[in-house]
């Protein structure tokens, strides 16, 4: 009878170390997942916002090409061109990192870094010569 006592303790003290084991891992993926969402969140705000200033820009080049009517510089149609092909492209990267999980986070969010600096920088380029 004792070894049937030590043999329940035993069981029982395993049962609990596994339960307490479960606990803290669980723990763990809500941090992880809460840090997927938030950083989630902030990569669409800041593409949203690149977006919300290409948006403003392509509006003032589009009233300026329709006030110059035929004689808008090539530069400024171009400009218009482009900068509507990076909102096209900041688009599909705003919706890919809406549908991301966060298994594929780290190569969603990668790409998405890279999409927002090139538009970004080609973006700040169009503004300074458009404004000189």
């Amino acid at each position: 009878m004792t070894s049937f006592k030590q043999i329940s303790l035993i069981a029982i003290i395993l049962l609990f170390g596994l339960f307490l084991f479960n606990s803290c891992g669980d723990g763990n993926s809500d941090q992880q997942s809460q840090n997927f969402e938030q950083e989630r969140q902030e990569m669409v705000n800041s593409l949203e916002n690149l977006r919300d200033n290409l948006d403003d820009k392509i509006e003032e080049l589009g009233d300026r090409i329709e006030e110059a009517g035929d004689d808008v510089s090539e530069g400024v149609e171009e400009a218009y061109q482009e900068l509507r092909d990076d909102r096209s492209e900041l688009e599909k990267a705003i919706d890919n990192v809406k549908d991301a999980s966060n298994d594929s986070w780290d190569s969603i969010k990668s790409e998405a870094k890279n999409v927002r600096d090139s538009v970004s920088d080609q973006f700040n380029e169009w503004r300074d010569e458009l404004n000189n």
